[in-house]
């Protein structure tokens, strides 16, 4: 347990630093054209820092819940991915939906890769916007929604088929990586995302872990 635990410390730490020198390079100059990207590669790394953050307190080896990545993923895109002049407000409701640690750096990179679309699409030229993030589990499938009330994706979407990065992080995640679905559709308030995906069983091991 210790072992596991400077492990995912170590880690975590030496993401930080990568995260931390990427970000110095982006305060440099501000208005680079490759601003918007770094900004998302910085988001994306310290979502996998976050997790590992969280993976190196005993009491969550075995895995964690979905709203505790939810608020760890928020907090890094208040201070990362939401630009001056724009106030995110973050709904994410307490989940009794466990995801084991394996699965759990996959979910908080498809949270992290949703609520940066919402900023930079959905509340472009807005100074205000909502996000809500809740999950719950299905006949043995996690589901994960991340709503948000910014501009309404268009109705015949196909993530599949999109030409945006984050969309195609989103898609190669969920199919490949958890073996699931992945769909997002406008509502009558906004554009709402839902991953499905089968739940891991936790190990005896981790399942004792959990205490």
């Amino acid at each position: 347990t210790t072992l596991v635990q400077e492990m995912h410390h170590r880690v975590r730490n030496n993401l930080q630093t990568v995260a931390a020198l990427l970000s110095l390079q982006l305060r440099s100059d501000p208005d680079a054209p490759w601003t918007f990207e770094l900004g998302e590669a910085v988001g994306r790394i310290q979502a996998i820092a976050g997790v590992h953050d969280l993976m190196s307190d005993e009491s969550r080896l075995a895995g964690t819940t979905v709203d505790t990545l939810a608020r760890m993923v928020a907090e890094e895109a208040h201070s990362t991915l939401t630009p001056p002049g724009l106030t995110v407000t973050y709904d994410i409701p307490p989940s009794t939906l466990r995801v084991p640690s394996r699965q759990a750096t996959i979910i908080a990179l498809l949270i992290n890769e949703l609520t940066a679309n919402a900023i930079h699409h959905g509340f472009k030229g807005r100074s205000r916007g909502h996000v809500r993030i809740s999950g719950h589990e299905e006949r043995g499938n996690a589901v994960i929604s991340v709503f948000n009330d910014g501009r309404k994706i268009a109705k015949e979407f196909d993530p599949a088929h999109s030409d945006g990065l984050g969309m195609r992080i989103t898609q190669r995640l969920v199919s490949s990586d958890l073996r699931g679905t992945f769909t997002i559709e406008p509502t009558e308030t906004g554009t709402l995302a839902t991953i499905r995906f089968p739940l891991a069983e936790l190990q005896p091991d981790q399942a004792s872990g959990d205490g």
